[in-house]
């Protein structure tokens, strides 16, 4: 009798292992371009054009006091949708996050003192990749999100 629970419980935990497995997913890494994200209306909305962003590696010339801003992390959990409504696609909700991100990379520039966002880069996961052209969209089972780093400084003009 022992011997039969016992391959019981070990059958039921590794029933559990397998189905909490499935749920925890590795995150679909998306490439998405950013000047298509900065072109959204979520952009036109949300983004400051007075505070300069530069993403890659990229830095200023002349600028001063740096201040590195490690994470900025938007997840969206896409909300039920109104029947026959369109249902916004990855892209959409990878470029508001991305916007979000970015907005909020803008506000602490401003909180600093500082009026330009250079070397913004991905950062999902601390797995860090630096573009001038793209950034990292992460989808999960019930969430989309984008991570950035980055590093405020001031200029002169």
């Amino acid at each position: 009798m022992r011997t039969g629970l016992r391959c019981g419980l070990v059958a039921a935990a590794l029933v559990a292992a397998g189905a909490s497995g499935m749920a925890s997913a590795a995150d679909k890494l998306l490439t998405m371009p950013i000047d298509k994200a900065l072109a959204s209306e979520a952009a036109k909305e949300r983004i400051d054009p007075n505070t300069k962003l530069l993403f890659g590696f990229n830095k200023l010339e002349g600028a001063t006091a740096p201040t590195s801003y490690k994470t900025v992390k938007r997840v969206r959990r896409p909300v039920s949708q109104v029947p026959d409504a369109p249902r916004p696609t990855d892209e959409q909700l990878c470029q508001t996050v991305f916007v979000q991100a970015v907005q909020d990379l803008q506000q602490r520039a401003a909180q600093a003192g500082s009026n330009a966002v250079v070397e913004i880069r991905s950062n999902w996961k601390d797995d860090e990749t630096a573009s001038e052209t793209t950034y990292v969209c992460a989808k999960g089972a019930a969430y989309i999100g984008v991570a950035l780093k980055a590093t405020l400084v001031k200029t002169g003009g």
